[in-house]
């Protein structure tokens, strides 16, 4: 007999995000099914004590029965389930809230199916010795606070990071930032930096692609932001704000 695959709910409340992860993730061939799709909460607690996952997938922010408290009434009748949170941009706070549920996994919106996969094998390793797990629960946790921060310093990368903010080792940092966020640093910073460059092009309409690199952290490099601007968003900045004018 073969290896049994491991049960998976997903959980979010924005039924395009629900659709979208369960088509571009191949469950099957990476040990894994997906039993339960849920919009809410509610559904998503009934579909936990019906099929008795072994990892749920959930937003952060739902209305009524949210992440953090869906972990919770969770836990009040099996503490067994492994939980993965999805969040989006600027939730970290809640994020923070969630560690101490105990989530070890977190997958930022948009996600790829890598990082989805990274995501769900990375939660089904053995668990840490609690000391270094608070360790690297807290550098982590420092990194993103300080990205969030310093987002528009163009020579902000892990080498530095390394070096100069939490002096640990470059390759070790990589691996547990991954880990912790289902993202590379480099993948992260730009979902960072293209969210704000959103916010700013919609701000200033009449700003241009050189203001906007400068002002968000590609510097003087206009023609690289608007490659992982596209990348992210799946339109140029001129056309993304037509589209949102």
């Amino acid at each position: 007999m073969g290896k049994q695959k491991k049960k998976v709910i997903l959980v979010d409340d924005e039924k395009a995000i629900v659709e979208s992860i369960s088509k571009i993730v191949d469950w099957e061939s990476h040990g894994f099914t997906l039993t339960d799709t849920c919009l809410n909460g509610f559904q998503a607690l009934e579909a936990i004590k019906r099929s008795q996952p072994d990892i749920v997938i959930t937003d952060i922010k739902m209305p009524v029965i949210d992440g953090i408290q869906l972990i919770q009434k969770t836990r009040e009748f099996n503490d067994q389930v492994i939980f993965i949170i999805l969040s989006g941009y600027g939730e970290f706070e809640l994020a923070k809230r969630a560690m101490k549920e105990g989530v070890r996994e977190f997958l930022l919106k948009p996600c790829s199916e890598e990082e989805i996969i990274e995501a769900l094998k990375n939660s089904c390793e053995p668990k840490q010795e609690e000391e270094e797990w608070e360790e690297n629960r807290d550098f982590v946790e420092i990194i993103l606070r300080y990205l969030e921060e310093h987002y528009k310093e163009e020579n902000l990368n892990l080498k530095w990071i390394a070096k100069e903010l939490v002096f640990l080792n470059e390759d070790y940092i990589s691996k547990r930032f991954s880990q912790k966020t289902g993202s590379r640093f480099t993948s992260y910073l730009n979902k960072i930096r293209v969210e704000k460059a959103k916010e700013y092009l919609m701000a200033n309409p009449e700003a241009s692609n050189e203001r906007i690199a400068s002002e968000v952290g590609f510097g003087n490099n206009p023609k690289y932001f608007e490659k992982v601007f596209k990348k992210y968003t799946g339109c140029t900045p001129k056309s993304y704000r037509k589209k949102n004018s």
